[in-house]
């Protein structure tokens, strides 16, 4: 239902029926800021004011503010304002989450996660474990010595 490919530095998101999201890259520790968001929220550690914020930046960018990255103005926010005006919450997904994943260490190998993993909350679930993987936070399973 979406697809993605990569123009210079940024990712363009295509769904049918809707005119394409073009993603620009954000800097990286707007990136690293926005995925300890994420992973901060998928452990019970952050609002849900807090994960949109890094929502919004995966889509639209950030401006640093002091030593913090914050949204930028809501007149900015050129595809959060459109997500929210052209398409149902279950399109909106289809957008932000692989926004989110290309923004992160995975990049391209996140996105493609996420499609290739059936979209949605599968595919939110795929990329997910490939980042907490790649960041080395899950613990590996290993099978039992046999002593």
């Amino acid at each position: 239902m979406i697809d993605a490919t990569k123009n210079g530095r940024n990712l363009v998101l295509t769904m049918e029926g809707v005119d394409p999201f073009v993603i620009r890259p954000l800097p990286g520790h707007a990136g690293r800021q926005i995925t300890d968001t994420y992973l901060s929220s998928v452990a019970g550690g952050s609002t849900t004011i807090d994960l949109t914020a890094a929502l919004q930046m995966a889509v639209d960018g950030a401006v640093l503010e002091g030593d913090v990255w914050v949204p930028r103005p809501e007149s900015e926010q050129t595809n959060f304002n459109r997500i929210g005006m052209e398409l149902s919450q279950d399109e909106a997904e289809l957008i932000i989450m692989p926004a989110f994943f290309w923004q992160t260490i995975l990049g391209m190998d996140g996105v493609k996660a996420y499609i290739q993993g059936g979209e949605g909350l599968a595919g939110t679930l795929k990329a997910s474990g490939a980042l907490t993987a790649r960041l080395g936070l899950l613990a590996r399973r290993t099978s039992p010595s046999s002593d």
